[in-house]
């Protein structure tokens, strides 16, 4: 399990500061932090926290720096502040720094963004490469600050070696992080797609993809004279008639065509919800 935050703001800015200004500060005298690397918010999520905020307040102040034209900058609790503004407040409780450099403002926000229990793998991976690039950090030290197994960075930063596809299906949910782990293992892009592809219409689980990649991996034997032949590449135009079909019915699909155009057409299903699916493509019940 990951440990939560043994590093933080408290460790960056220092406990023992304590604030000489008001508890509480305008909304509108609140400017966000520039240098927040989380671009987007959840639409839903801010909306909950309103709801809380509109019942219970707001329980825990945000955290400021004040610059020297009087204004104030954001360093942690963007989520609460927009929050609040959505719950029709004036007023926030607020504890306000007073030396905070655009080094360590840089150095808050991205610690706090990774902390964050609603990111996703891919996302945590993003922060921890964008911690060291601009913070010019080793991955020990990014685990140091953020309170983790240097492993555990190691492993996140993996999945940016993913093909888009795979960030892609891993972002949406439709994989998960031992998945990918599993999928990494395969050297060939068009392999890993395949195993992919196969893993999120059979919902495998990740020892069924770490089979299927352990299989993958084996090196072709070597024929000896007395062996047969490989068999003749597969003409273009079937696979594309494959491609076509496959596409169609969104399964595996294979050809096999033998001379005079006679042969067979292989349609792949997985379960009895699959089955009645293709075959309601193939032979609909209202045309019978």
């Amino acid at each position: 399990m990951e440990r939560r935050l043994g590093k933080g703001l408290s460790s960056l800015l220092g406990e023992q500061e304590t604030p000489h200004e008001p508890s509480e500060l305008e909304l509108e005298a609140i400017h966000p932090n520039p240098f927040q690397p989380r671009k987007t918010m959840d639409a839903s999520g801010l909306e909950e926290l309103r709801d809380s905020i509109v019942q219970h307040g707001v329980l825990q102040p945000v955290v400021v720096r004040r610059l020297e034209d009087g204004r104030y900058q954001l360093i942690a609790g963007e989520r609460r502040w927009r929050a609040s503004r959505l719950a029709g407040l004036r007023r926030i409780p607020a504890m306000i720094k007073t030396q905070v450099t655009d080094a360590e403002m840089l150095e808050l926000a991205l610690v706090e963004n990774v902390q964050r229990r609603d990111l996703d793998p891919l996302e945590r991976a993003h922060g921890y490469k964008t911690m060291m690039e601009q913070l010019a950090l080793t991955q020990d030290a990014v685990a140091a600050k953020v309170g983790l197994k240097r492993s555990t960075v190691a492993n996140h930063l993996r999945l940016l070696d993913l093909p888009a596809k795979g960030q892609e299906a891993l972002a949406k949910g439709l994989i998960t992080m031992g998945h990918a782990r599993a999928l990494l293992s395969l050297s060939e892009e068009s392999r890993l797609n395949s195993i992919l592809e196969e893993t999120v219409r059979r919902d495998l689980s990740v020892r069924e993809v770490e089979r299927l990649v352990r299989e993958a991996n084996v090196p072709p034997t070597r024929h000896s004279p007395s062996d047969k032949l490989p068999a003749p590449p597969v003409p273009v135009w079937l696979r594309e008639l494959e491609s076509r079909i496959r596409a169609r019915f969104a399964s595996k699909v294979t050809i096999q065509n033998g001379e005079g155009y006679r042969g067979k057409i292989v349609i792949d299903y997985f379960n009895r919800t699959d089955l009645d699916r293709i075959c309601e493509l193939l032979a609909p019940k209202d045309l019978l």
